[in-house]
């Protein structure tokens, strides 16, 4: 019985030595994509397209502002601001990314064009993270925007 024992255990040692490495291919989230549908939505004042960017449950901070979910976005902070910005640009400070979770911080920029007149040019900092959601989709859960001083 010892021996019958031994050839099972030796069997599948030497077996499982003889099996091939599984290769793990992880696929990070393509943060510049993903910025750039942010950027092409605020510069082409699609405001369903800047509320699509965001999960149901998502939580948008700004100097003024904390809106808790889209509804709240879209009301106080996309709807009185979509038409006002021109020529956004966003600048990458940081980003990072992992198969189902992404980050971005940059500084940002754009034009307030009312009536064809530039009357401000405003600037300042963001960070977004985006979660991926069951059906693929990329989702922003949250954003933090901060505006800076013209000398900074």
């Amino acid at each position: 019985m010892k021996k019958i024992l031994t050839c099972i255990i030796v069997s599948a040692i030497w077996s499982s030595c003889q099996q091939r490495a599984i290769e793990v291919v992880f696929v990070k989230a393509p943060v510049d994509s993903l910025i750039t549908n942010w950027s092409d939505s605020w510069n082409d004042h699609d405001s369903a397209g800047v509320r699509n960017l965001f999960m149901a449950d998502a939580l948008l901070l700004d100097n003024n502002l904390i809106a808790n979910n889209t509804d709240e976005i879209a009301v106080k902070w996309i709807h009185p601001n979509i038409n006002l910005v021109h020529h956004f640009k966003s600048t990458k400070l940081q980003d990072w990314s992992a198969n189902d979770r992404a980050g971005y911080t940059g500084k940002y920029e754009f034009d307030v064009i009312v009536n064809d007149s530039v009357l401000a040019h405003p600037k300042g900092a963001y960070t977004v993270n985006w979660i991926k959601t069951g059906n693929g989709d990329w989702k922003i859960t949250t954003a933090a925007i901060h505006s800076l001083n013209e000398e900074n």
